[in-house]
């Protein structure tokens, strides 16, 4: 009797080992599945952004002539970062039109800026032509970098922040998103048609945060791209990796 028993004990055993065999090899393959699928949405995005590239390169002389227009209202920008405890005190003068107040708290789940950004940068567009670099231009100083493209091109946040400004409030600027990525670094994209963030939010690297566009003072379809370190604008071209579509 005790034989049978342990027969069809070991009988129950090897097919318990039998079906979780077979479980393990199911996962596997799902895994297999799922993985071989993000490898070929990112290769098919890819694709996508050399054949738009490769487009704009041809168009490059058309897409050269859409910079900023005009004066862009510095003052408004200093308000903002100013309100957000980013370089010197606030000035009450020349401040920007209303805006959406910062909440108190950071939403659940929204870390707070870190001290200093120990991180890479990653180009706000995956294709694109610059149309101006950061520098003096027209005898004024051009305080940020112009990528013209078409409209509704997707435009990425750099780095992880939160995004202390979105909307249209900043003279000359049109739709503008600013993040945060530590105590006082800070990115701004302006000229949008298309806003995707909000005020309080915060947003991993390669976050759609807006779409290209042609609002505020400017000549054609571009994104207006600025680096900050408190009030000081930076060259992005500093701090970015070298163009990974540029070789085309």
């Amino acid at each position: 009797m005790r034989r049978w028993q342990s027969l069809g004990l070991a009988t129950l055993i090897v097919g318990m080992a039998g079906c979780a065999s077979l479980d393990d090899q199911a996962w596997v393959q799902k895994t297999k599945q799922v993985s071989m699928k993000a490898v070929h949405a990112v290769t098919d995005t890819t694709k996508k952004s050399a054949r738009r590239m490769q487009k704009y390169l041809e168009e490059k002389d058309l897409l050269k002539t859409f910079q900023d227009a005009g004066e862009h209202s510095e003052t408004a920008v200093l308000d903002v970062l100013h309100k957000a405890g980013i370089g010197k005190v606030a000035s009450n003068k020349g401040a920007a039109k209303p805006m959406p107040q910062l909440p108190k708290h950071p939403p659940p789940g929204a870390p707070g800026a870190p001290e200093d950004f120990t991180g890479t940068l990653r180009w706000p567009l995956d294709a694109g032509i610059v149309s101006s670099e950061f520098g003096k231009r027209h005898g004024k100083m051009h305080k940020g970098m112009d990528i013209a493209a078409d409209v509704g091109e997707p435009v990425y946040a750099s780095a992880d922040a939160d995004v202390i400004y979105a909307g249209n409030g900043l003279s000359g600027y049109g739709n503008v998103v600013i993040l945060r990525h530590d105590r006082q670094m800070t990115s701004l994209y302006a000229h949008n048609s298309e806003l995707k963030v909000k005020v309080g939010e915060h947003v991993k690297q390669g976050t759609l945060i807006a779409l290209l566009g042609n609002t505020g003072r400017s000549t054609g379809p571009h994104v207006h791209f600025e680096i900050r370190e408190g009030d000081a604008p930076i060259d992005p071209r500093v701090i970015l990796p070298e163009y990974k579509l540029a070789a085309l």
